[in-house]
């Protein structure tokens, strides 16, 4: 009774979205300027109040706490520019993430497969709220036609752009999956980390090369669950009510983002930059594991 309970709850909050959103994303669309500029910000409060709104829900109902650790985590500005990498364990991580880190800076984009922007309420909120939708070729269209790589890296590329001069914050899974028992297992043998997939570093050096004169910091996520494999539903049924946020801050000024946008794909120097930070992740969830 109580997981349901909770789900009418966000349920609700979902909708209360509905009679501000939809007026405000149309005024969006007809408007220009000064104007269109004003809707646009009416859109990102109505954003960050749903956020703040899960959050109070959670806490009212199990008593969820997050323990945010890092010093740098005092200094972030709600008008900063920042990439976000963060470990990937379940669906709860964007739901952490965005609580931990609301109105603290802009407001987290993520990107989007371009066909859930048709999905009733969400997928015209995430558009409302400018979220970058791409389309990706599947493994068998790339083999097809390789040609399409390239103009899945152009997509990217256009996306980041209109980010380019503006406040943002730009969440990146460099796992790129979640990290379940059956990709562990079928990852084993290539697997350098113990609680962590290896990640790719691809996509955000992609990212970072397009928007690298815009840039402030990278904004480093490490999760740790109470428990060794987290799911969302666990966290609504309030069986995960504390965890801990890493949260480590590294000017832009310091990362090794790939001038050449020709060879930022398969930048090196990314991929050590990436390689390192999650040694230095996986160290500090196994210290705190054995600490349990």
């Amino acid at each position: 009774m109580g997981l349901i309970f909770a789900y009418i709850l966000f349920l609700l909050n979902l909708l209360s979205i509905i009679p501000t959103m939809y007026p405000l994303y149309i005024w969006k669309l007809v408007t220009t300027g000064s104007t269109r500029r004003l809707g646009d910000r009416l859109l990102l409060k109505v954003g960050e109040a749903w956020i703040e709104n899960n959050y109070r829900i959670s806490r009212m109902l199990y008593g969820v706490q997050f323990e945010v650790v890092g010093d740098a985590y005092k200094d972030l500005k709600q008008d900063g520019r920042y990439m976000i990498i963060c470990n990937h364990q379940s669906w709860s991580d964007i739901y952490i993430i965005q609580s931990v880190l609301n109105r603290k800076i802009p407001l987290i984009r993520f990107f989007i497969k371009d066909s859930l922007k048709y999905v009733p309420i969400l997928g015209h909120a995430w558009l409302a709220l400018d979220f970058p939708f791409v389309k990706r070729s599947t493994k068998e269209q790339l083999k097809k036609n390789p040609e399409l790589a390239n103009k899945d890296l152009e997509n990217v590329k256009n996306v980041c752009a209109k980010f380019a001069g503006m406040p943002f914050s730009i969440l990146n899974f460099l796992e790129g999956h979640r990290r379940t028992p059956e990709r562990v297992q079928k990852l084993l043998k290539k697997n350098p980390y113990k609680h962590l997939l290896r990640p790719h570093s691809g996509g955000i050096s992609v990212v970072s090369t397009t928007l690298k004169n815009s840039l402030d910091a990278f904004i480093d996520l490490t999760i740790v669950y109470p428990t060794e494999n987290p799911s969302f539903l666990e966290l609504m049924q309030g069986k995960i009510r504390k965890l801990k946020v890493f949260v480590d801050v590294i000017p832009a000024s310091v990362v090794p983002v790939e001038e050449n946008e020709q060879f930022a794909p398969m930048s090196k120097k990314m991929k050590r930059w990436v390689d390192e930070r999650w040694a230095i992740k996986d160290a500090l969830i196994e210290k705190e594991k054995s600490s349990q």
